[in-house]
Parts: structure tokens; sequence; C-alpha cells
């Protein structure tokens, strides 16, 4: 995860004009925001699915 944010960000930096930038704010925010929930591991959250 850690590192297709990096290549986004590199990405972006790269492709995209500062001005653009700043309008693509909330939808990156949203992309951060997708790339922190955590995915349902424990042994817990697996014994309540079924």
């Amino acid at each position: 995860h850690l590192l297709a944010a990096e290549t986004y960000k590199e990405f972006e930096r790269t492709y995209i004009p500062e001005d653009q930038r700043h309008a693509n704010k909330n939808s990156q925010a949203a992309f951060c925001y997708s790339e922190t929930i955590p995915a349902p591991t424990g042994k817990d959250d697996a014994q309540q699915k079924s």
C-alpha cells in the first residue's frame, strides 16, 4: 500500500501541473483514506462474519 501511494505521488509530481494538483486534493484525500482502512484479518472478525 505504501509503495502504491509513493508511486502515485511520484506520478502526480511528474505529470500533473501545479494548479490541477490543487483541484485533485479532495480525491487524493479519499485515496489516502481508503488506503488506511484496516482489512479484517483478526480471528474475531473472521468468526463474526461466518
